[in-house]
C-alpha cells in the first residue's frame, strides 16, 4: 500500500507471527507493524514499509504479536474445587481410584448442582479472564458437571453468557454423557434421558454447538456413545469425543466413523485409530 489510509491505530516495532502461507515456521516478521481500521487488520508487514498515517501509535518495544489463541477443550464452568484430589494423585491414587471413591466428575457434579446460575457465572469469569490474559480469543466450553436436564441447561446458559461478559468468542459443547450421575444406577434410563430429552431440548434452545461424550471404562462404552452420536447426526449436530484417555477402546476410530470435529486425550490411541482420524479429518487434541 502506498497511499495514506485512515488507520484507527498502529502497532510498531513488534515481532509478528503472521502464520502466512508459504513462509517457514510461524512466518515471523522480526521488526513489523500492524495497522487496524474498523476493528480489522488493514495492513501488516515490515515496520519500514508502513504507510504514513496520523493514527495513534503503540511502540511494542520488540514484543510479540500473534494470532489469537484457541482453547478448544475446556471444562471452564464448574463450582468449588477438587484440590484434595491433587493431593491424592500425588500420594499415588489413580484417576480411576478417585472416581470410584466418589471423587472426580461426581464431586464436581455435587458442587455445581448447589450453585445458582449467577454464582456459577461469577466463579467462572476469573478463569476466563486468566485465559484471555494469555492470549486466548476463542474458547470452547463443555458442560458435563450437571448430568440432569436442569443443571446441564444451567451450565450451558452460563457458558453462553460468558461471551456477553467478555470480548471473547465462546462455543458450547453438551457433555451429558460425561459420567453416570451420582446415585444413578440405571444406565439405560440415564442414557435415554440424555438422548431423548436433553439433546433435543438443548439443541432446540440453541445452547449447544456440538455434542461430546466420555468413552472409557469408567464412563461409557463405544456402543453407548454410538447411540448418542446417531441421535446427534439425526439433528445435524457435530460431535467430539473424549477418547482413549485411560485405555484403548477404539475411541479415535469411533470418532472418525462419525466425522467428529475432534477426538481428545488419546493417550492410548492405537495406530488404527490414528489412521482413521487422519482419513476422516478428525482433529487430534492431545491433553
Amino acid at each position: 500500500m502506498t497511499s495514506s489510509p485512515g488507520f484507527d491505530h498502529v502497532w510498531r516495532n513488534a515481532r509478528i507471527a503472521t502464520l502466512a502461507a508459504g513462509h517457514p515456521g510461524l512466518g515471523v516478521v522480526e521488526r513489523g507493524a500492524i495497522a487496524v481500521q474498523d476493528d480489522r487488520i488493514a495492513w501488516i508487514g515490515e515496520d519500514a514499509d508502513l504507510p504514513s498515517s496520523d493514527a495513534p501509535v503503540t511502540d511494542c518495544q520488540g514484543r510479540w504479536i500473534t494470532p489469537g489463541l484457541i482453547d478448544c477443550h475446556t471444562h471452564l464452568v464448574y463450582a468449588g474445587n477438587r484440590a484434595r484430589e491433587f493431593e491424592m494423585r500425588l500420594e499415588g491414587a489413580s484417576y480411576e481410584q478417585i472416581a470410584l471413591a466418589g471423587g472426580g466428575i461426581a464431586s464436581s457434579v455435587r458442587q455445581l448442582r448447589t450453585a445458582d446460575e449467577n454464582v456459577l457465572l461469577d466463579q467462572t469469569l476469573p478463569r476466563l479472564d486468566a485465559l484471555i490474559s494469555e492470549g486466548v480469543t476463542t474458547v470452547e466450553v463443555k458442560s458435563g458437571y450437571g448430568l440432569d436436564p436442569d443443571n446441564e441447561r444451567k451450565s450451558l446458559r452460563v457458558a453462553r453468557r460468558l461471551a456477553d461478559e467478555r470480548p471473547v468468542t465462546v462455543t458450547t459443547t453438551f457433555l451429558g454423557m460425561h459420567a453416570m450421575p451420582p446415585g444413578e444406577s440405571d444406565r439405560d434410563a440415564y442414557i435415554a434421558t440424555v438422548i431423548d430429552q436433553m439433546l433435543p431440548a438443548l439443541a432446540d434452545e440453541g445452547l449447544m454447538d456440538a455434542v461430546d461424550a466420555f468413552c472409557e471404562g469408567v464412563a461409557f462404552t463405544p456402543e453407548e456413545v454410538a447411540r448418542l452420536f446417531d441421535a446427534a447426526r439425526d439433528r445435524n449436530v457435530p460431535v467430539k469425543l473424549h477418547a482413549d484417555q485411560l485405555s484403548d477402546l477404539g475411541g479415535g476410530a469411533l470418532a472418525a466413523r462419525y466425522n467428529a470435529l475432534s477426538a481428545d486425550h488419546l493417550e492410548y490411541a492405537s495406530e488404527e485409530s490414528v489412521r482413521a482420524m487422519a482419513d476422516a479429518g478428525t482433529v487430534a487434541v492431545l491433553l
